[in-house]
């Protein structure tokens, strides 16, 4: 014969959630010690800034949600009952669980604040992130930046797996991540000084330029990846490649020493420029502007240190 349940399983009934509604508010406990340290209702009111009437309900209320009788009136004032020097007793020990518990996680949010981890594609690593770190610094002596340099794509991958905040070139995006635009910048095709493009006089075509070989970025680049979509958007899918590399400098090196055209970003040449061991090769009908975004985990949020870093950014590159 199947058992009855007893009066206590009810079927739909969530016991841990009863449990919880049962238990009662850190402030009432904090009035009950008031009353028991003043032995008066109305001093523990006075400590409280709630009336005396407000102040007797919540003693009540906790006697009823006991169903003990934790004080006593008398005409000196409050006597606490034997039950209710025992519940005296637990409820210090709730409240000091309680702060011990904001105490460790504010030193947690603390540590989280301090450490910042960052993960940012090259360009933006060597030639703007030092700059806005500089000044995030400024107003956060503490802070310890930890960064990790990698190409764009590997940067969204690592900023999934981590949380961390990442810096980006490319146009890539992901519905796990949130993402800002914190700037812009532009590629520049750059030639050595003895290159045949160097002393040309007008602009080469998108053709020309898909006909010759270039030292380019690896794949996954956000140099890479922008300078190909245009390209195939002025029906130069097909590129020749006389190298493929994953570092700005070396690319940099390789067309000054050996005389080859490239594509980088006019962040990554300025001073090559400027000195005329590189010259930038005017390309018509060729549009190579990019954007570069801020992105982070769309689950964990930002903390404030990033956001102040994203912000810092976003001002520096649109000349707040």
């Amino acid at each position: 014969m199947p058992l009855c349940p007893s009066s206590w399983d009810v079927i739909g009934v969530d016991y841990d959630m009863i449990m919880i509604a049962q238990v009662p508010s850190l402030q009432s406990l904090e009035l009950f010690v008031s009353v028991v340290d003043l032995g008066s209702v109305s001093k523990a009111a006075r400590r409280h800034l709630i009336s005396q009437p407000s102040a007797s309900a919540r003693i009540a209320e906790l006697e009823r949600l006991f169903h003990l009788k934790l004080v006593d009136g008398t005409p000196q004032g409050s006597t606490v009952t034997e039950a209710g020097i025992r519940i005296y007793q637990l409820a210090k020990e709730t409240l000091a669980s309680a702060d011990r518990l904001m105490t460790v996680a504010k030193q947690l949010s603390n540590q989280r604040s301090q450490e910042l981890r960052i993960h940012a594609s090259h360009t933006i690593a060597e030639y703007l992130l030092p700059n806005w770190l500089g000044i995030l610094r400024q107003t956060n002596f503490t802070l310890i930046p930890e960064l990790t340099v990698a190409n764009s794509s590997r940067v969204i991958q690592s900023v999934k797996t981590t949380g961390d905040l990442g810096f980006i070139e490319s146009q890539e995006t992901d519905d796990e991540l949130e993402t800002a635009v914190v700037g812009t910048d532009e590629l520049w095709v750059v030639a050595g000084s003895n290159h045949p493009w160097a002393k040309r006089k007008r602009p080469i075509t998108p053709e020309l330029l898909a006909s010759a070989p270039l030292v380019l970025r690896e794949r996954g680049s956000g140099t890479r990846s922008v300078f190909e979509t245009q390209m195939a958007k002025a029906g130069c899918g097909e590129l020749l490649l006389e190298a493929e590399m994953g570092s700005t400098s070396a690319i940099k090196s390789t067309l000054v020493l050996r005389g080859s055209a490239g594509v980088l970003s006019r962040l990554a040449v300025k001073a090559e420029t400027d000195d005329c061991s590189l010259v930038k090769i005017e390309v018509t009908g060729l549009d190579l502007s990019r954007t570069l975004h801020a992105v982070w985990s769309r689950h964990k949020g930002i903390s404030s240190s990033e956001r102040e870093l994203v912000n810092i950014a976003s001002q520096m590159q649109t000349g707040g």
